[in-house]
């Protein structure tokens, strides 16, 4: 987890700004946009994969979460997690496979079988906050172990972030980009957004390493391939 907790992000980025005091509470809600725009940064550098351009895409291990969920005989759905911004595996712990991935609704209602309960699900796809299986269970609780990527927790109070503590800088350059953007500075705006890429570059790289030996560590050995 980061080491700024949500006060100290706004904090920092009034004192980016100038120490201005008109957006701490702007407009006739008084609205604090200086926390406004951490909260919407965060978000986007964790969601997104481009941000201001950069042509790296982002990956943050600690947004990887798993959880589980069992069947239901004759149900043909059980509930995403409520975190969730996409789904990467759906595993059947109980029978020990892996599900596939079905790549779009209209194949999936396609299935002329998918109404009626037909033994062990070896198919999935998401569907707004449902993750619908093929075949429809046949049994009550089997676990489902979901992998997926979750959606950041806004920020406030002494929050910190959930991901790495390296990131909060960025997430004040980023927050700062903004923050100048809507106050029509865009002179700084401009360095602010350099300066993110430049970080956010370099930080990019490290996470693109560690990604792709765990994708080697899961491949085949060159005495195998021999």
């Amino acid at each position: 987890m980061g080491n700024l907790g949500f006060d100290d992000f706004t904090e920092q980025l009034k004192y980016r700004c100038g120490n201005d005091t008109g957006p701490d509470s702007a407009g006739v809600s008084l609205l604090d946009y200086y926390g406004i725009w951490i909260n919407k940064s965060y978000r986007q550098l964790c969601t997104q994969d481009r941000v201001l351009g950069l042509n790296k895409k982002l990956y943050f291990p600690q947004l990887m979460a798993s959880t589980t969920k069992t069947t239901t005989d004759g149900t043909a759905f059980v509930d995403a997690p409520s975190d969730c911004l996409y789904i990467t595996e759906v595993f059947d712990t109980t029978n020990g496979r892996k599900l596939d991935r079905v790549f779009s609704w209209k194949e999936y209602i396609s299935y002329t079988d998918r109404t009626s309960s037909d033994g062990d699900p070896t198919e999935w796809i998401r569907r707004g906050s449902s993750i619908y299986l093929h075949p429809t269970p046949g049994t009550t609780g089997d676990t489902l172990t979901i992998y997926y990527k979750k959606l950041p927790t806004d920020l406030s109070g002494s929050l910190t972030t959930d991901i790495g503590a390296e990131w909060d800088d960025v997430i004040i350059e980023l927050a700062a980009h903004k923050a100048f953007t809507w106050l029509h500075e865009y002179d700084k705006a401009k360095v602010c957004k350099e300066s993110f890429l430049e970080m956010a570059v370099g930080l990019a790289s490290i996470y693109d390493k560690e990604e792709g030996d765990s994708v080697v560590s899961f491949g085949p050995s060159n005495s195998y391939m021999s």
